[in-house]
């Protein structure tokens, strides 16, 4: 093993520093957003309105990440008006801060339906939101590293998952419909289990946007560039029809 000191990697200077630090900036604002989302779903889940209010609780720090971000970034291209990426990044941050704005408010959504009812447990359905919640999370966090690491082909990778959810999305909408015909007394709780899910999908939609902001930072390409719109169907045309 040699005795030789390794030396550090050199620190960036002057404007990539701050890009860096704002970027740190909005990952800690999207871990906070997470938070909500987490205990959000753990909350209605649960019936649990102690936890419930915490999350509402915490929506006022949410805004001042979005609110102090904002400024900072305004801030930087004001003070050091940077060019190339380090200005598409500090464009992007400003879209992104919204992103995650509404993905901690869809999280503070699943608390503020949450009650204390005990309701007819529906392994399906809760199976199903478990799932979705465990998959819209880890493409947050996914985002947030392709943001923070300057990955494209990470941020790339969110639209396959987009796909997953939507899928999860619509199976649920039928495991509620089929509930609610064999338990009409249970439609309250089911058609809030259904907002839950559409919320789930939301975050998805809302973890690509800020994918698709990260993409554009670090190569200057827009969606339509790698990735051309589906050719959307209505979902009752997916169904085989009957002969």
């Amino acid at each position: 093993m040699s005795d030789e000191t390794p030396v550090p990697p050199e620190e960036p200077r002057g404007a990539d520093t701050e890009i860096h630090r704002l970027k740190g900036r909005a990952v800690e604002m999207g871990h906070w957003a997470l938070l909500m989302v987490h205990d959000g779903w753990a909350a209605f889940h649960a019936g649990d309105l102690v936890a419930a209010q915490k999350v509402l609780d915490r929506d006022t720090d949410l805004d001042r990440y979005d609110e102090d971000i904002e400024h900072e970034v305004i801030s930087f291209l004001v003070l050091k008006q940077p060019a190339a990426v380090d200005l598409r990044t500090a464009a992007a941050l400003l879209k992104i801060t919204t992103h995650l704005d509404r993905i901690g408010r869809l999280g503070f959504d699943m608390a503020r339906i949450t009650t204390p009812e005990v309701h007819p447990d529906v392994p399906e359905v809760s199976n199903l939101l478990e799932a979705m919640d465990r998959t819209v999370e880890s493409m947050v966090q996914q985002s947030l590293d392709a943001l923070l690491e300057d990955q494209a082909p990470l941020a790339l990778g969110l639209f396959v998952r987009d796909d997953e959810v939507d899928r999860m999305h619509r199976e649920a909408t039928r495991l509620v419909v089929r509930e609610l015909v064999r338990d009409p007394m249970s439609a309250l709780h089911l058609s809030n289990a259904l907002l839950v899910a559409r919320h789930f999908e939301r975050i998805a939609d809302n973890a690509c946007k800020i994918g698709e902001k990260t993409i554009y930072a670090v190569t200057g390409q827009r969606r339509s560039e790698y990735l051309p719109r589906h050719p959307y169907t209505p979902y009752f045309l997916e169904k085989p029809r009957p002969k």
